[in-house]
């Protein structure tokens, strides 16, 4: 079993589902199953132009992952949780761990 968040910076559902791709396609996949169905549907994703296609194609991938073959499981909820101590100043908490992130604005009030 492998658990990881998922925090990505701008939401493109082409590249969020890059995490659901067999292993042989998208090598970050512990999963290590082979699903020729699924990597068919993301081919045709990628190559589709028009919007309304490419929603189609990606509730279609969603059905061969999520619930034809079941290979994934996604978590739901996260609730990210930061401790600050009182005198950094200046640190904008996100609830996504790559944005707001420049240390150029933080200072140390003591």
């Amino acid at each position: 079993m492998v658990l990881e968040s998922s925090c990505p910076v701008v939401v493109n559902p082409v590249l969020d589902v890059q995490k659901y791709l067999p292993h042989e396609l998208f090598v970050e996949n512990y999963g290590y199953y082979k699903d020729p169905v699924a990597a068919g549907i993301y081919d045709k994703l990628l190559h589709e132009r028009d919007p309304a296609q490419q929603r189609v194609l990606m509730r279609a991938f969603e059905k061969q992952v999520l619930d034809v073959e079941a290979h994934e499981f996604p978590a739901l909820w996260w609730n990210r949780i930061v401790v600050g101590r009182s005198y950094v100043k200046g640190w904008k908490f996100s609830p996504s761990h790559f944005v707001n992130q420049d240390l150029a604005t933080i200072w140390l009030d003591k």
